[in-house]
């Protein structure tokens, strides 16, 4: 049985724009945010989606209703596809808490501000995404939107991949870039229990559907 999903970021936002940090909070899509938006409804508007799931944020509620517009499929935001919560790191500008925020992510230790934890992150990903691959039929096509967060913690939790070595090669490609750029799409399967990598993280542009499994760098 194989379920195959299509995860795409949300796009930019103001609080993108202003470098602050999200989470759980929230706040509109910038008018290059909504045209983010429209790039990954033209990669994605030949995939014949059979269901759509999002972030019940508002960015990405926005995002997946403009990629959905050719789709006649109904969408349906779950809370639990939420960003990381960084507890009362949210909000902030990055710039004030970076040092703080990098020496806490690599544990997802958010847990005594009020955020989540490495067991929370754990088990919302590993749950939500069983249970909607369990709801599925054999060869179904799954829309995802979500976050960059949570979509690098999907890499590192379901398919155990060395995101920091990701990271790193994609800074010689593009220093300014995000590993997970908004509105990047992100390919992935379940084939008969077993988690799939299709095509990592990349620009709507760059994304070319590919139905290959292919290797990942490993954590040791």
């Amino acid at each position: 049985m194989s379920i195959t999903f299509y995860y795409v970021r949300h796009g930019q936002t103001q609080f993108n724009l202003w470098r602050r940090l999200q989470g759980m909070c929230d706040s509109p899509l910038t008018e290059k945010g909504i045209s983010d938006a429209r790039r990954a409804e033209k990669a994605l508007r030949e995939v014949p989606f059979d269901r759509a799931y999002c972030s019940s944020s508002e960015r990405c509620i926005d995002t997946a209703s403009i990629v959905l517009e050719r789709h006649n499929v109904t969408l349906k935001p779950m809370k639990a596809l939420k960003e990381i919560d960084f507890g009362t790191m949210d909000g902030h500008l990055i710039e004030e808490i970076q040092e703080e925020y990098d020496r806490r992510k690599h544990t997802d230790n958010f847990g005594d501000l009020g955020g989540d934890t490495a067991e929370s992150v754990y088990k919302r990903i590993t749950e939500t995404f069983n249970g909607i691959a369990d709801m599925a039929f054999d060869g179904e096509k799954i829309l995802i939107v979500s976050h960059g967060s949570f979509g690098m913690h999907v890499l590192q939790i379901l398919f155990n991949m060395d995101t920091e070595a990701f990271i790193a090669e994609r800074k010689k490609m593009d220093p300014k870039q995000f590993a997970f750029p908004n509105c990047g799409i992100m390919k992935f399967r379940r084939n008969n229990g077993v988690w799939e990598m299709l095509e990592l993280p990349c620009e709507p542009e760059r994304f070319t559907d590919h139905d290959r499994p292919i290797r990942l760098p490993l954590k040791g």
